[in-house]
């Protein structure tokens, strides 16, 4: 199986979350931030153990390797903010409403 690849701004984007160098800047933000930003409360370890993406990589694939993107969290918090942006799935652009006729300018 190869690696995940997302399509923004008209390239693809490879996740980076298999890679030594995904590892290594973890790493740093779980040094740089040991509590966790989250904090859920009843689930919540208290120790940073990952790196949350506050913008999904989903959603922004060239944000994946941007520290200032990154903040320290536990895995249990994690994993629950990651179900909760599932459940609301992804971010729709609101309907229009119908396209009004030349007429309907000189009412």
């Amino acid at each position: 199986m190869g690696r995940r690849v997302y399509r923004y701004a008209g390239r693809d984007w490879p996740d980076p979350r298999s890679t030594r160098a995904w590892r290594v800047l973890r790493d740093q933000v779980v040094a740089e931030e040991p509590r966790c930003q989250l904090a859920y409360d009843g689930i919540c370890t208290r120790r940073s153990q990952t790196a949350d993406h506050i913008v999904p990589v989903v959603e922004r694939p060239d944000l994946g390797m941007t520290r200032s993107n990154l903040r320290g969290a536990c895995h249990a918090c994690n994993g629950h903010r990651n179900q909760l942006t599932r459940r609301r799935g992804p971010k729709r652009l609101p309907r229009r409403g119908p396209r009004p006729t030349a007429l309907q300018f000189f009412d």
